[in-house]
């Protein structure tokens, strides 16, 4: 906890006063939680694990040892980092992105480790001798540097094979949430557009019907929520199946599907707040002030689809998630 909030009030202090949406504020975030401090925490694991080495054995042979990998994870962490990767499942993109840094970080840290080590020798010198009085302190030096360089290459190796597998076999980068994107997006635009007009209230109900499906069936998918979630999506089907419904009864399962929308959005960010805070405002609205005549509940509810589609545009699936 204590590193996350350091990468993030301290390292990274000056990208997060750039003004980010939810979204990129959110994967920020997630990328320093499970990406940057969990590999930092690896690499010092590894850092401990080398110390004996350093002080005890042939520097010069550790260093050309470590030079050549560092080369190796280091390029390799850069082109895959800045490359646009491919990728159906974010956890795996995360995974590899993960082991590729980890060995980089490792091994950089070991040669600054090395150089300091060097620079110093005359101050380190004490502890270096002290290899003099066992002769199992050279080999258990040895033992402890030789698994600190297995996992720095086990990282590496790994990394490797599971970008090589994502650009082979994984076609395109959130394939899934680009497609329920587009269509809930439309679906809604669409209804607010026929709400606002004030004609063809069926086709506005069966566009509600149709995107409340799209964003609940996404929910359903990322969540694996099953009971709650399929109750919502057999209401958003009687909109789509029956939009010539009284109006009043179309309204009462719209704001019900509103309302459980609202619930499932967890981890609201940035701007995507001000969305928010105006759909609940008007879901209020329409519950309280049962005398409108139905040209401004339509309107109303013209608003709350408008900023659902904005909502999920600027929060993405994060939406969703868990703080």
């Amino acid at each position: 906890m204590a590193l996350t909030t350091f990468l993030e009030k301290v390292i990274l202090k000056g990208f997060f006063k750039i003004e980010l949406s939810g979204n990129e504020r959110a994967i920020a975030l997630e990328s320093i939680r499970d990406k940057y401090a969990k590999s930092i925490r690896r690499s010092i694991i590894v850092s401990l694990l080398i110390l004996p080495t350093i002080f005890f054995l042939d520097t010069e042979l550790l260093a050309l040892v470590l030079i050549p990998i560092t080369m190796v994870s280091g390029t390799a962490w850069f082109a895959i980092s800045l490359a646009n990767i491919k990728k159906k499942f974010e956890s795996f993109g995360l995974e590899l992105t993960t082991n590729m840094f980890t060995s980089f970080v490792s091994s950089l840290s070991l040669l600054a480790i090395l150089a300091i080590y060097s620079l110093n020798n005359d101050l380190f010198s004490p502890i270096s001798n002290l290899r003099t009085y066992s002769p199992l302190i050279p080999i258990i030096a040895g033992i402890l540097g030789s698994i600190a360089m297995l996992k720095i290459i086990y990282d590496l190796f790994i990394g490797a094979l599971k970008y090589d597998i994502n650009d082979s076999m994984l076609s395109g980068q959130h394939e899934a949430a680009e497609k329920f994107y587009k269509r809930s997006l439309s679906s809604l635009h669409f209804a607010a557009e026929n709400l606002r007009s004030g004609k063809g209230l069926q086709v506005a109900n069966y566009y509600i019907g149709v995107s409340f499906d799209e964003v609940f069936g996404f929910i359903k998918r990322k969540s694996g929520e099953i009971n709650g979630i399929d109750n919502l999506i057999k209401k958003a089907h009687e909109l789509r199946d029956n939009p010539n419904m009284t109006q009043k009864n179309a309204d009462a399962i719209s704001i019900e599907l509103l309302e459980n929308f609202i619930k499932k959005c967890k981890n609201v960010q940035g701007n995507a707040k001000k969305n928010y805070d105006a759909i609940t405002r008007e879901i209020h609205a329409l519950k309280t002030k049962i005398n409108e005549d139905q040209s401004m509940i339509d309107t109303r509810f013209a608003m709350i689809f408008e900023e659902m589609a904005d909502l999920l545009e600027n929060q993405g699936e994060s939406l969703f998630r868990k703080k």
